[in-house]
Order: structure tokens, then C-alpha cells, then sequence
């Protein structure tokens, strides 16, 4: 994940100059993908955004209008936020018009009380961009050999949702496309509230597009199927913005998924391997309460309240084996 102007405030490099946040500062959670050192006002037009801009001030215009102009333009095109070095062309404070116009726009804006060498600034920042990049590709690829590892066991369906689980620290749920429960894992959470109206709540989350994050609810979404035949919706129960592994997490999984689907060409097998799921959990006595199998049940359609559950135990007679007595079930 990209470093936040919070994290290169942070750094050896940048503390020298003795920085100082006088404008959005409740915008230094803006994440800098590089840092650009411009001496000219007319630079937007050759950033592409999340940049950080380092510069001495010498270029910049008296004229507040022509200030608040070069601030708007900066953040129309999603500066990270604006480094500015004082002691060449000001002294100790910075205009009003650029310092208003920064809150206007939420650029954060940043001074150096001290000179700092800009080379070793980016070269820190850049070498800090470069090892984040570095540690989430090897994240993914540690993930691709843990899911390439289930697909090739042939792992069901709940030993991957608890694979998710387990990886990414949040409740996960794999539902069908009617919004019932196939599998689930609270993640040490109560799976009763985790469960609770959940197709009520699942209905109300559409992502636009296949894997996609809901801020209301605060989970991630991702679509599962493949060959265009999409079946359900694999669901991280995040409460804050993904970062790039936990979207990988969650879209490589539910490739695993898929595939494991294409494996089994019973078009109801994972439907019915959740149902046999709860079915061996309830005489395994594996669940903590009745509460927990009662809203596992339910979130997957099968409501237990009000009704009243029998074994029945079938034994196949073969030729020749005689009739079994009458009120035995053969």
C-alpha cells in the first residue's frame, strides 16, 4: 500500500526540515504514489495525481488570485499535497490566499521551517513507495500458492471461506445468488449477530462493478462464477476501504471457488454441502449454542424456529432381502 502524507512526515528525510502542517490537515491521510520537485506554476498539467510537490516558492505569484488559481489547480488534479521550503521566498509564514484556498480544496499543505535537501527527501519517499510495492507483490504471490494449494486439494467450500478468514483477519460469507448463507466465518466474532437478517442486509449491498467496496456497510464484495454462469457473492466484512492485498485476497479466493465449482458438475453441490455442513455440525455437537446453528440455518433458508427436526435412517435392501417388519422403514 502506498505511504500516506502522515507516513512521510514520519520520515528521517523530511524530519529534518522540521515540517509543519498549516493547512488539511485532516487530508494528510492521502496516500503519495511519487514525489515530483516543481519551481513553476503551471506543473498540473503534467502530474497525474497522487503527487506530492516539493518546491522553494521562488515562482510563485503576489497575486492572491493567481495563489488560489495555482492551489485549485493542484488539487483538481489530485496532488497528494504541496511541500513548501521557507527561507527563499518566505521568510517564515506563507500568504493567506494560498493558505485559505488550500482549506477551500483540502489540499494539505506542508512548510519546512529548515532548508532540506529535496534529493534526499525523494529519494526516501521513492525508496519507501518502491518497498510497499515490493512487500504487496510478494503478498500476492503468497496468496496465489496458498489458493493454487486448495484448488489442487480439491478443498470445500468452507475450508476456503475459513482460509479467508484466517488470512484476512475479518468475518467472511459466501452466499448464492438468492442472498442464503452457503458459508461463513465470524473470525472469532459471534456468528449469530454476523448471520443476523442477513439476506435483508445482503439485498442492500450492489456493488457496481464485479469486486467493489460498500462504505454504508463497510464490506467488500466480489462476484462468483465463471464461464459467464455466476452462482453467488463472496463477502469480507471489512468496516474500513480495502487495501490492494485484501481485494487480491478476496478475488483470488473466489477464483478458487469458481474453479471448484467447474470440478463439480452437480449444479446444487455447494447448496447442498452447506446444508450437510450444518446437518454434520448439529450431531457433531460442534456448534458453541443452539443460537449458532439456528442462525446458520437460517441465513442459509432453512429456518429451525417453530419446527420440529427427526432423523430417519435409510438401510438399501438388496435382492432377496426379505421384507422389512411393517412400521420399520426400509
Amino acid at each position: 500500500m502506498l505511504p500516506t502524507l502522515d507516513d512521510v512526515l514520519q520520515l528521517d528525510a523530511v524530519r529534518r526540515g522540521q515540517p509543519h502542517v498549516v493547512a488539511g490537515a485532516d487530508r494528510t491521510g492521502n496516500r503519495v504514489r511519487w514525489v515530483h520537485v516543481a519551481e513553476v506554476t503551471d506543473i498540473a498539467h503534467l502530474l497525474h495525481g497522487g503527487e506530492l510537490v516539493l518546491t522553494t516558492g521562488i515562482a510563485l505569484p503576489d497575486e492572491p488570485e493567481r495563489l488560489r488559481a495555482y492551489i485549485g489547480e493542484l488539487a483538481e488534479v489530485g496532488a497528494s499535497g504541496l511541500m513548501i521550503e521557507l527561507g527563499r521566498r518566505y521568510a517564515s509564514v506563507l500568504p493567506p490566499a494560498l493558505i485559505a484556498a488550500a482549506e477551500d480544496h483540502g489540499l494539505p499543505v506542508i512548510v519546512l521551517a529548515h532548508e532540506p535537501a529535496f534529493v534526499d527527501i525523494t529519494e526516501s519517499v521513492h525508496g519507501r513507495i518502491v518497498q510497499e510495492q515490493f512487500a504487496e507483490l510478494r503478498a500476492s504471490e503468497q496468496l496465489h500458492e496458498i489458493f493454487t494449494q486448495l484448488s489442487v486439494e480439491g478443498a470445500s467450500t468452507d475450508e476456503v471461506v475459513r482460509q479467508v478468514a484466517a488470512l484476512g483477519g475479518h468475518p467472511v460469507v459466501l452466499e448464492n445468488l438468492s442472498h442464503q448463507v452457503l458459508a461463513a466465518d465470524a473470525d472469532g466474532g459471534d456468528p449469530s449477530e454476523l448471520l443476523s437478517a442477513w439476506e435483508t442486509r445482503s439485498r442492500a449491498v450492489r456493488p457496481e462493478q464485479r469486486t467493489g467496496f460498500d462504505a454504508t456497510s463497510g464490506w467488500l464484495v466480489t462476484t462468483v462464477g465463471a464461464r459467464g454462469e455466476d452462482w453467488g457473492r463472496l463477502i469480507i466484512v471489512l468496516g474500513s476501504p480495502p487495501s490492494a492485498r485484501e481485494t487480491v485476497l478476496i478475488e483470488r479466493a473466489a477464483t478458487t471457488l469458481a474453479l471448484g465449482r467447474l470440478l463439480d458438475r452437480h449444479a446444487e453441490s455447494v447448496e447442498r454441502q452447506a446444508h450437510g455442513t450444518i446437518i454434520a455440525r448439529i450431531l457433531a455437537h460442534a456448534y458453541s449454542d443452539p443460537q449458532e446453528a439456528a442462525a446458520r440455518a437460517r441465513a442459509l433458508g432453512v429456518p429451525l424456529s417453530g419446527r420440529r427436526l427427526l432423523g430417519a435412517v435409510l438401510r438399501h435392501r438388496g435382492p432377496g432381502t426379505p421384507a422389512p417388519p411393517v412400521g420399520e422403514l426400509a
